[in-house]
Formats: C-alpha cells, sequence, structure tokens
C-alpha cells in the first residue's frame, strides 16, 4: 500500500508529532482496501499522547472521502494541530487544513477552496 501521508514524532520533543500530506490525496490508495482509513487513524495513534501535531500540506487535493476521512480523524484528536501549507492546499487538502486550530501559511503559498 503506497500512503500519501506520513507520521512521524519530534525528536526532540515526544509530546509532539509532523504529518506531512505531499501529493494528491489518492483515491488508488484509499478505496479497495478497507484496511487504509485504519491504518491513517492507526498511524496518528502511533505517534502516543501527544499534545501538539504539525501538519504539512503541499497536495492539490484529491479523493473528497478520503479527505473527510482524514479531516475527522484529526479533527478527533486532542493535540493542538497546526496546519502549514508549504505549496498549495486545494480542494479537500484545504478542508483538512480546517482540522487545524491553526493554519500558517507564506505570503508565496496557496490555498483553493471550491464548491464541490
Amino acid at each position: 500500500m503506497k500512503k500519501f501521508w506520513k507520521f512521524q514524532a519530534k525528536a526532540n520533543n515526544p509530546k509532539a508529532g509532523e504529518l506531512t500530506l505531499y501529493g494528491e490525496i489518492s483515491e488508488s490508495s484509499w478505496w479497495g482496501d478497507e484496511v487504509t482509513p485504519r491504518q491513517f487513524k492507526s498511524d496518528l495513534e502511533g505517534l502516543g499522547d501527544i499534545e501538539t501535531l504539525d501538519m504539512y500540506i503541499n497536495s492539490p487535493g484529491g479523493d473528497v472521502f478520503a479527505g473527510l476521512s482524514i479531516y475527522n480523524t484529526i479533527k478527533r484528536h486532542n493535540a493542538t494541530v497546526t496546519a502549514h501549507v508549504d505549496g498549495r492546499a486545494a480542494s479537500v487538502a484545504s478542508i483538512i487544513c480546517m482540522a487545524a486550530d491553526k493554519i500558517a501559511m507564506p505570503e508565496n503559498a496557496e490555498m483553493m477552496i471550491h464548491n464541490a
């Protein structure tokens, strides 16, 4: 299974984690594999009892149902979440950003929101 996300603990702080969502939120790795939504949740829980989560996003969007599941999973988590838009957060990737408590975007980054 090829994941479109990567979780990791921060080396200098055991109560902090990182999530990288780079590339398309892909239908091909979400559908047809019943384990994948559980795997995303399991990967997040694998960080342990973190207090903060930095989420780095550079995505054109992708499958809306996969994105909504990611949004809901992050929103339910107890950690304080900061979304960092490194390049773009378009379509459903912009929805995932809304799960964060804070969104940070440099001036040259882009967020594109549209009616689904």
